[in-house]
């Protein structure tokens, strides 16, 4: 991921104790990524760093939106996405190889971090698995209607099937739950 200086926090200078940042993530966040299936967006990061002697600990809180393709219409829309994270950073610590996510080690001669990569990684695990429309005050689907009628329209035989309810499951919709 390409270095931005706006994403780079020069820890060294700041003193001990908590430090808040704003991020505004737009679409030229995205442009480098080709392998990013997000290309635009419109999203705010406040970070609230607490440093120590010997480690911070940033919590990230994310929240905005992001050019989606729906998963069932195949339009594209504005997808709100919030997330809450925390990266412990240890700074001069010994890298003994055991990873986790949410802790990284960095050399004790370092000055800065980039956060390019976390943000991403932070933007993207926002993302929920179904990707639709939301839903208007009536609780339906606000998909595009000309489109579905398209979408359905080339479905095959064998898709259509699947899309009706298995006979062997039939006998479920008969039991009583207490």
């Amino acid at each position: 991921m390409q270095t931005r200086k706006e994403y780079i926090i020069q820890f060294v200078a700041l003193p001990f104790g908590e430090h808040q940042f704003e991020f505004l993530v737009k679409d030229k966040f995205f442009e480098p990524l080709d392998y990013s299936e997000i290309k635009q967006g419109n999203i705010t990061i406040n970070l609230n760093l607490l440093k120590q002697s010997s480690m911070m600990v940033l919590q990230f809180e994310i929240s905005g939106t992001v050019k989606m393709i729906c998963d069932i219409c195949a339009t594209e829309f504005d997808m709100p996405i919030e997330g809450n994270y925390k990266l412990i950073v240890k700074v001069g610590g010994l890298d003994d190889g055991k990873e986790d996510d949410d802790i990284i080690t960095i050399a004790a001669n370092e000055h800065q971090l980039d956060l390019s990569q976390y943000l991403y990684e932070y933007i993207t695990l926002s993302l929920p698995i179904k990707r639709t429309h939301p839903v208007d005050t009536n609780g339906k689907p606000t998909c595009d209607k000309e489109m579905l009628k398209k979408v359905k329209k080339f479905l095959t035989k064998e898709e259509k099937k699947e899309q009706t309810t298995d006979p062997r499951w039939e006998g479920l919709k008969n039991i009583k739950l207490n």
